[in-house]
């Protein structure tokens, strides 16, 4: 994997399906390099405006209205942003940002793609989606992921499960788990009661919901 201190400081963190105040993005990698003496922009398409904060410069190229157009007219706006700052280093956050990482490599930048999720794994479990139409998108999304991540100068997985699929992809990857913060992982010294239980993260299905309830039968 490259050496990031032997490249220029101009570092983009680009996304167009998180917002400006993403943990993983903003606060542990945003932060972090910018902590560290480097020059950090983040692009995003949350529809907040453009703004700094925390001497990190937020471009924002505006929200869409659906799905589509984030996938299509968003993109576009994001790839115009990226040519303009001409950066030394991007680093991708979403996989419908991939095509626009594989241009930016023709243009010989230095492109990072960050796989948040297992994504054909994750399309599976899409409930507005047919089933047989989650399984042939989800085949499809395997073999996009093959052809193209392998031309990524790194990849960062969230999990060493995510990490481990795509090192028979790209040697150049490592994983960065979503560890909370030691300091705002301490609980207050509240009074709970002997049965209440502690859920960090989104409530749905996807995110184990169903199995905390499911498990509420083996309890007392």
């Amino acid at each position: 994997m490259f050496n990031v201190k032997d490249q220029q400081k101009k570092i983009a963190h680009i996304t167009s399906a998180h917002g400006r105040e993403d943990v993983r993005i903003f606060h542990k990698m945003c932060k972090s390099l910018n902590n560290k003496g480097y020059e950090v922009i983040l692009v995003v398409a949350d529809g907040g405006g453009n703004d700094v904060k925390n001497n990190i410069k937020i471009c924002d190229v505006g929200k869409s209205t659906n799905r589509f157009t984030r996938m299509f007219f968003s993109t576009k706006m994001i790839y115009k942003k990226a040519i303009e700052l001409d950066s030394d280093i991007y680093h991708l956050h979403d996989p419908e940002l991939i095509p626009i990482g594989v241009k930016l490599i023709k243009m010989n930048k230095k492109v990072i793609f960050d796989a948040h999720e297992d994504l054909p794994n994750q399309i599976l479990n899409k409930r507005y989606l047919n089933k047989y139409i989650r399984l042939f998108v989800s085949k499809i999304m395997k073999y996009y992921e093959i052809w193209l991540c392998r031309k990524f100068d790194a990849i960062i997985a969230a999990t060493p499960h995510i990490r481990n699929k795509f090192l028979s992809i790209n040697h150049r990857c490592v994983d960065v788990n979503n560890f909370p913060f030691i300091q705002k992982s301490k609980v207050e010294n509240h009074a709970y009661s002997s049965n209440s239980i502690c859920y960090i993260g989104a409530i749905s299905r996807e995110r184990g919901i169903d199995e905390l309830l499911s498990s509420l039968k083996y309890l007392p």
